[in-house]
């Protein structure tokens, strides 16, 4: 097995504390938005500290429920699609 392999193996065996620090990772790049401040503000809300990580989550969990809400119904296929087909 190869050292990316191993590695690979190792964090999939430790994936708990991968996802922790992982978060913990995202909520210090949030309060790091409240102390650290752009230069200048391009858009009216760039003001808001965090105002892009409210952003980006809000906007992954509308794109979620879309999918599951609208589009899944759409293309989904019944249990017995395969065996009506046969």
């Amino acid at each position: 097995m190869s050292l990316f392999g191993m590695l690979l193996s190792e964090l999939r065996a430790r994936r708990g504390v991968v996802g922790v620090l992982f978060f913990l990772g995202l909520a210090g790049l949030v309060v790091a938005n409240v102390f650290i401040r752009p230069h200048e503000v391009e858009f009216v809300y760039d003001a808001y500290p965090g105002f892009w990580a409210v952003f980006g989550l809000v906007g992954g969990l509308a794109m979620v429920i879309v999918m599951k809400k609208i589009v899944q119904p759409m293309i989904s296929r019944g249990d017995d699609y395969y065996e009506r087909n046969n």
